[in-house]
This record gives structure tokens, C-alpha cells and sequence, in this order.
């Protein structure tokens, strides 16, 4: 009976520290607001913000009130440690919306870092980023856990700038162009 309660105690922390890196909340607006217009609104800011060769917008139901869109951000090391090359490189992530009439949810998951390598290194990939305090071990040589918390941290400045922009978005009127 202990070994099965300390397995399943083991595997639960396991669980929770390997949860992927998500910010996600629900945001009220005026209740008059429809989903129609909350959805041209959030399409608007989504093709503002992904309009890169690398992003792409993935689902775009207004009937359902769904956008999807991926893209990359460009991990660049704030820090100067040993091997800060060698994780510097693309970060891949997913953005939800989803609308209703009043409210919508946004949802930044899925971050996956593929090091590029620098001078005199290879490449370090720390894969999908979790939550966890801890380095995982990369695709190459040893946890640094100050790259792992410098990723963590450029990742959280990337979706605060992100989601305050679409904050205010979500507050403007959607313009259509009608002078023509």
C-alpha cells in the first residue's frame, strides 16, 4: 500500500512540474458588446501582431468565435553567462481567442525553444518550456539554470507587451473601411 501511494504521490509532482508555460484569462468588456464585433476586433489586433513570415493564423471561425495563430519570437539573452549562445534562437507559440458576447479568453501556450547555437557551440534546445523552477535537461550538454530562467523571463516580457496591446484592442472599435 506505501509503495502504491508513493508512486502515485511521485507522479502527480512529476505531473505538475512538467505542466506547460501557459498565460490564459477570461477579460470582461461592456456586456453590450457582441461577438461579431469582439471577433473583428481580435482579428484586426491578430493580424497586426502575426504578420510575419513565420506566424500564420491558424483558425479564424467567426460563427465560433475562434482564432488560432502561431508564430516565433526571437530568444536574444539579456544575460551574459557561460554558453548563452548556444540557447539563443526561435521560440515557437500558439495564441487562442476565443469570444462571446461581452468577454473574450486568450490563451499564449505551447513555447517551444530551439537553440540555434553560437560561436564555438552547439546548439541547446530546452524544447517545450514548462513551468517548472528547474532546468530540464537540454538536447545538449547540462541544465543552466540561468538560461532556463532567462528564456522563462523573455517569454513573460514577450506576452505581457502582447496581451496588453490586445487589451487595448479589444477596447477600440472595430474600423471598416467604408471611404471608398
Amino acid at each position: 500500500m506505501k509503495r502504491i501511494f508513493s508512486f502515485l504521490f511521485c507522479s502527480s509532482i512529476m505531473t505538475l512540474s512538467a505542466q506547460e508555460l501557459k498565460y490564459e484569462d477570461v477579460v470582461k468588456v461592456d456586456s453590450t458588446i457582441t461577438k461579431q464585433e469582439l471577433y473583428n476586433r481580435a482579428r484586426s489586433w491578430v493580424e497586426r501582431t502575426f504578420n510575419k513570415k513565420t506566424s500564420s493564423i491558424d483558425v479564424g471561425d467567426k460563427v465560433a468565435g475562434e482564432i488560432s495563430a502561431s508564430g516565433i519570437i526571437d530568444y536574444r539573452n539579456k544575460k551574459s553567462y557561460y554558453g548563452s549562445g548556444c540557447v539563443e534562437g526561435p521560440i515557437r507559440l500558439s495564441l487562442n481567442i476565443y469570444l462571446k458576447d461581452g468577454k473574450y479568453k486568450y490563451s499564449f501556450h505551447s513555447f517551444d525553444h530551439k537553440g540555434s547555437g553560437g560561436y564555438g557551440c552547439r546548439k541547446t534546445d530546452y524544447g517545450l518550456i514548462t513551468i517548472a523552477e528547474k532546468a530540464p535537461k537540454p538536447s545538449w550538454g547540462d541544465p543552466n539554470g540561468k538560461a532556463w530562467k532567462d528564456i522563462k523571463d523573455f517569454i513573460d516580457e514577450n506576452v505581457q507587451l502582447n496581451v496588453n496591446d490586445l487589451k487595448e484592442a479589444m477596447n477600440k472599435p472595430y474600423e471598416t473601411s467604408n471611404d471608398w
